[in-house]
C-alpha cells in the first residue's frame, strides 16, 4: 500500500490487549487505512466496556493524528462504539494495568465520535507524539448502559524514525611494551659492539 500516508501499522512490533474478550489477536485491528471500513477481525472488551491496548514499535515514530472506530452497522446494532480515549507514552505506562491506569495521568485525553466509516480522527499534541517507541490507548464505552465495547480499526499518521548508521574510520597503531624497546635496544647495541671488534 505505497499510496497508504497511513502507515504507521507498518512500524508496529508487538501488541497487548487486557481485558479483552474473545481470541483475536489485538494486533490485527491495525490494518492499511484501505482496510479501515472491513469489520473483522475486530477487539471486543469485557462486560465493563473498557480495554487497554499496548503497543510497541519496532524504531521511535511521530504521531500527527490518530484514528478509532467500530466498523459493520450489523455489529453496531449490539456492541457499543468506544466513546474515549485516553493515551500514554511513558515508559511507566508499559506495566500498567487495571484499576492502575485510571490513576495515571495521561498525554491525551479525547472523546471518540460515533465513527462507522472511520473516517474521523483526533489530532495529536505533538510534543508529546514526538520519538514514540510505545503507546497505550485505554479505551472506554459510555457510562450507561454500560456492556461491552468494539474497536474493528486503529490507524496512525505520521512518519517513522530510521536508525542512522555510519562508518567509522579507525586508524590503529603499534604500542611497544618499555621492556620489549629496552631489548631490542640492548639487541642493537650488541651489534654494534660487535661490528667494531
Amino acid at each position: 500500500y505505497p499510496e497508504d500516508d497511513w502507515n504507521l501499522y507498518q512500524s508496529i512490533d508487538r501488541v497487548e490487549g487486557l481485558n479483552t474478550a474473545g481470541v483475536t489477536e489485538a494486533i490485527g485491528i491495525f490494518k492499511p487505512r484501505s482496510q479501515r471500513r472491513e469489520p473483522s477481525p475486530s477487539v471486543l472488551s469485557n462486560a465493563d466496556g473498557e480495554l487497554i491496548l499496548k503497543i510497541w514499535f519496532r524504531s521511535p515514530v511521530n504521531i500527527r493524528r490518530f484514528c478509532v472506530a467500530a466498523c459493520g452497522a450489523e455489529v453496531a446494532e449490539v456492541l457499543r462504539p468506544p466513546s474515549l480515549v485516553r493515551c500514554f507514552t511513558t515508559p511507566a505506562a508499559q506495566s500498567a494495568d487495571f484499576p492502575g491506569i485510571t490513576e495515571m495521568e495521561p498525554v491525551q485525553t479525547a472523546e471518540l465520535p460515533e465513527n462507522g466509516d472511520a473516517d474521523i480522527s483526533v489530532a495529536c499534541q505533538l510534543h508529546a507524539y514526538s520519538q514514540v517507541p510505545f503507546l497505550l490507548l485505554h479505551i472506554s464505552g459510555d457510562k450507561v448502559p454500560r456492556g461491552p465495547i468494539r474497536v474493528s480499526y486503529i490507524g496512525f499518521q505520521g512518519t517513522h524514525c530510521h536508525a542512522s548508521r555510519q562508518a567509522v574510520d579507525a586508524k590503529y597503531e603499534p604500542i611497544h611494551a618499555g621492556h620489549d624497546v629496552q631489548d631490542n635496544d640492548e639487541e642493537a647495541a650488541g651489534d654494534e659492539s660487535h661490528q667494531c671488534m
